[in-house]
């Protein structure tokens, strides 16, 4: 199943559509939501746990009458400033994605180019902000023991986040994020 991002306007909206953030216990289990709230909006993507409030265009995954249900999402709140403002005009999130040219495995970052290419294909419009910086986020799953990066983008990698290789950061997790 193809990975899923949606943009979101704030914490509230990310608690609508998925499962929120560890808030952490007494017993020295990390307080994530304190931490994420320090660093967004910002270029991270979160990946959680799917609500039953995610709209069922996101949760249905296929074309024929079996689909595949999605259990998780990517959750962002961009720091980017045209977002923003057509999320503060929403009451749903927006999906997102990265767009790459058809047939090779390089990103479009002009917005003209992105239009002639996907109109034919059925885009329905394009917000021109002008040509971008190809900067990912950095994306952190959260549905696992600890916050675990699995692509290293823009967004820093925090002390509360670990990596695959990271053995020696996961027995430190529960201290560093609260």
């Amino acid at each position: 199943m193809q990975p899923l991002s949606i943009l979101c306007r704030s914490l509230r909206d990310i608690d609508t559509y998925t499962t929120g953030f560890p808030l952490g216990t007494n017993q020295g289990q990390a307080n994530i939501f304190h931490a994420v709230k320090r660093i967004l909006p910002g270029p991270y993507t979160f990946i959680l746990p799917a609500t039953k409030e995610l709209p069922k265009q996101c949760i249905k995954h296929g074309s024929s009458t079996r689909y595949a249900k999605r259990r998780q999402v990517g959750v962002r709140m961009p720091d980017d400033p045209i977002c923003q403002a057509i999320l503060q005009n929403l009451e749903e999130p927006l999906i997102c994605t990265s767009v790459k040219y058809l047939a090779e495995d390089e990103w479009i970052l002009d917005p003209v180019t992105i239009a002639d290419i996907y109109e034919p294909l059925g885009l329905d419009f394009i917000v021109d902000g002008g040509a971008r910086i190809a900067d990912p986020s950095t994306v952190v799953d959260m549905t696992g023991s600890y916050p675990t990066i699995i692509r290293q983008g823009k967004g820093a990698k925090l002390d509360w986040m670990v990596t695959g290789t990271d053995q020696e950061a996961q027995s430190t997790y529960s201290r560093k994020a609260a």
